[in-house]
């Protein structure tokens, strides 16, 4: 009954594993077929012949396993079947799916197709269920079936009266809250650095040229060349603009067509001009939001935000949870607020005490202890690097002290901390699942101690925040013991 109507993925995902397969496997193939092609050895042949066996074996299992893989969304549960041998069931009821990430490659493109991933809050394989291979309309209609089947709250007051009396859904309108202009890929393009990635590039040209083509009379008649300085100044001058434009065309592919939007139930994040990406997640499983800045982004006064959720946020290097990572810092507090109306970033928090201070300044370093013993041990001669590395720790810590702060406000709870990096943490009491209060020996005598909050996603997300007054531990203890008051039995 259930495979009456089950899918499978579309049938280009076999050749694509088998791209796979030969990508993967392209080192053992050029050693046993062409480096040793026609060997008499008799380990060699063995070799050929085992390892063609198993490239046989692996391109039947991908066949195998593509025509097992089915797949059926019925009465609000997604139903997964594979194997062929060893038979495999999995249900996932759709409402426990978080979030939903979408990914067009080249490839996808080529062949009008695209990827689907449901992410769920659990850990491990079974955390996301995706669909490598699927065409744009399947992709959206997946998407329906999951959208249809969350339990939204209904607001009256969003749905105008004459498609109440008609029995009509209300259409869900989304708001863009950002794209990027041009000035903004400019800006990042020099913020990310992305013109640093030349150089490797540069050098493994130069390499790969070396293995052909003899350089060292290229090097002398450059040598001489670069004599000149008008020479010289052309030559800075045109890799300089190589460079630039090089970083400008990398961020434009990654970030030219980036998109921020929500409506009152979803946020939605795209981006990616060959490589597109698209992630959206409900704002109720929003666990906390985190705004980063580099010292970079501090002097250019821009920021990142993170969105930490409950479910797993696919492949890291999409990069998914994260909105614009160029933001000015004001744009960025406000946007927050735009999109999540629920949480409320506040600018001015509390400070550490002074004896927080004193006690970075006490608290031993076992780093530098280490390293010490072993500069004095393995080169005296170099005793100047202990104390440029001492400088340079009791630095970030007095930086770190200087941009820590905390604030409780209600419901909500900040916290800031970081040296070279700072980090703005902010999440609701509701969507903290266990707090810990900690003091050492040394900050009971200073009267201090450590908070940390733990909020549910994948991995867990710890947040600690050292050296508070222990008044303010205690207030912190307090405030998540409130949380009872919130909760309703039924």
């Amino acid at each position: 009954m259930m495979e009456e109507h089950a899918k499978r993925l579309h049938p280009i995902k076999i050749p694509f594993e088998f791209w796979k397969l030969l990508k993967g496997n392209v080192f053992f193939i050029i050693m046993l077929y062409v480096l040793n092609f026609g060997s008499e050895k008799m380990y060699m042949k063995v070799l050929q012949i085992g390892f063609l066996v198993y490239l046989v074996w692996k391109v039947i299992s991908v066949i195998l396993k593509w025509y097992t893989y089915k797949y059926q969304i019925k009465e609000g549960t997604l139903y997964i079947t594979s194997g062929l041998v060893s038979k495999s069931y999995r249900t996932v009821p759709l409402h426990k799916v978080q979030n939903v990430q979408q990914r067009t490659t080249l490839f996808h493109k080529i062949f009008r197709l695209t990827s689907l991933t449901f992410e769920t809050g659990m850990t491990g394989d079974q955390g996301s269920v995706p669909f490598e291979m699927i065409s744009q309309k399947e992709a959206e209609r997946l998407e329906g079936e999951y959208a249809s089947k969350q339990e939204l709250p209904v607001i009256e007051a969003d749905i105008p009266e004459e498609r109440v009396a008609e029995g009509m859904e209300p259409a869900i309108e989304k708001t863009i809250h950002f794209t990027p202009s041009k000035h903004d890929v400019l800006k990042a393009s020099f913020t990310s650095l992305s013109f640093l990635a030349l150089i490797p590039i540069l050098a493994t040209l130069y390499n790969t040229l070396d293995d052909f083509i003899d350089l060292e009379n290229a090097e002398g008649f450059l040598a001489k060349l670069l004599d000149t300085w008008w020479i010289i100044t052309i030559v800075i001058t045109g890799l300089i603009c190589v460079a630039v434009a090089f970083g400008i065309v990398s961020t434009f592919v990654k970030y030219g067509k980036y998109e921020i939007s929500s409506d009152h139930e979803r946020i939605y994040i795209k981006k990616g001009v060959l490589d597109e990406s698209a992630f959206s997640i409900r704002k109720e499983k929003v666990q906390a939001v985190e705004i980063t800045q580099s010292i970079i982004k501090r002097v250019l006064g821009l920021a990142e935000v993170k969105l930490i959720s409950a479910g797993s946020t696919g492949d890291e290097e999409l990069e998914t949870n994260t909105l614009y990572p160029f933001l000015s810092i004001e744009r960025a507090y406000g946007m927050v607020e735009e999109i999540l109306p629920a949480y409320k970033v506040e600018r001015s928090m509390r400070s550490l005490s002074k004896q927080a201070f004193k006690i970075r300044m006490l608290r031993p370093s076992f780093f530098w202890i280490l390293s010490t013993l072993a500069i004095y041990y393995f080169k005296p001669s170099l005793w100047y690097i202990s104390l440029i590395l001492l400088v340079l720790i009791y630095t970030l810590r007095i930086m770190d002290y200087k941009n820590s702060r905390y604030l409780l406000n209600d419901e909500f709870i900040q916290f800031k901390s970081g040296s070279l990096e700072t980090s703005l943490f902010i999440t609701k009491r509701s969507k903290v699942i266990q707090i810990e209060v900690e003091r050492s020996k040394l900050q009971k005598l200073f009267g201090l101690a450590t908070i940390e909050t733990i909020n549910r996603s994948k991995p867990v997300h710890h947040t600690k925040l050292q050296d508070v007054s222990v008044e303010y531990a205690d207030e912190f203890y307090t405030w998540y013991m409130d949380r009872t008051k919130n909760i309703q039995v039924e």
